[in-house]
């Protein structure tokens, strides 16, 4: 099979950019104990990287209907919001080092998350990660949510690269099955969650943090 060049980096936000998981684990914590039930982190696990209609069905299929999702979800935010005004966002490690590498090297960059737009929006440019972006897509803009490739397939058109020709950075298993269906090389920079051998299988390498993706690019394109 013909070997492609990387021209396409395509960025999850949440949990690869920013160390956002851990608070959103608190957030979704202290939602649960005001509501008067204890939520499991492998619950929480499969929220990361859905949309919030997949969401729901998972927790429903949880709870049976003994709260409510879209409330526990306005607590668990409230709460994040908190957090965040003591403890402010942290970048993780290497995002810079990997967004001027890219830009230097002239290749297309691109954000798909599945957090909203408004939101998605004001961290992005609270982080100083705005700059780098040739486009940015939303949960709210695609039909299909990670696990589906809808979004990934949608920002490389945006940035006019081939699937093929672009890498895709997740921490999430939603986000990797999102980009292996949509035939990109997944990069999975752990977060909160750990990954088995199945999902694995779904990569292409694993880095320990965005400071190594350059290497794992220059080596692709060396084989070209």
């Amino acid at each position: 099979m013909e070997r492609q060049m990387i021209r396409g980096v395509i960025f999850d936000m949440d949990g690869v950019m920013i160390d956002s998981e851990r608070q959103s684990n608190e957030g979704w914590i202290w939602a649960a104990e005001q509501l008067g039930v204890e939520m499991p982190m492998w619950l929480i696990d499969s929220f990361k990287g859905a949309p919030n209609t997949l969401s729901c069905q998972f927790f429903d299929n949880y709870y049976h209907g003994k709260i409510d999702y879209w409330e526990a979800r306005k607590l668990r935010t409230e709460h994040i919001y908190k957090i965040r005004e003591k403890e402010g966002l942290p970048i993780k490690k290497g995002l810079f080092e990997l967004l001027d590498y890219i830009r230097e090297n002239g290749i297309k960059c691109a954000v798909a998350t599945s957090t909203r737009r408004e939101s998605a929006e004001k961290t992005l440019h609270t982080i100083g990660a705005w700059e780098y972006l040739d486009n940015v897509v939303y949960g709210d803009s695609v039909e299909h949510g990670k696990p589906e490739p809808d979004i990934f397939l949608a920002a490389a058109d945006r940035i006019g690269v081939p699937p093929q020709e672009c890498i895709v950075i997740e921490d999430s298993i939603n986000g990797i099955k999102a980009g292996h269906a949509a035939g990109m090389k997944v990069v999975h920079v752990p977060d909160t969650i750990q990954i088995d051998d199945t999902i694995r299988a779904l990569t292409y390498c694993v880095c320990e943090h965005l400071g190594e993706v350059p290497d794992v690019i220059e080596k692709l394109n060396a084989q070209v």
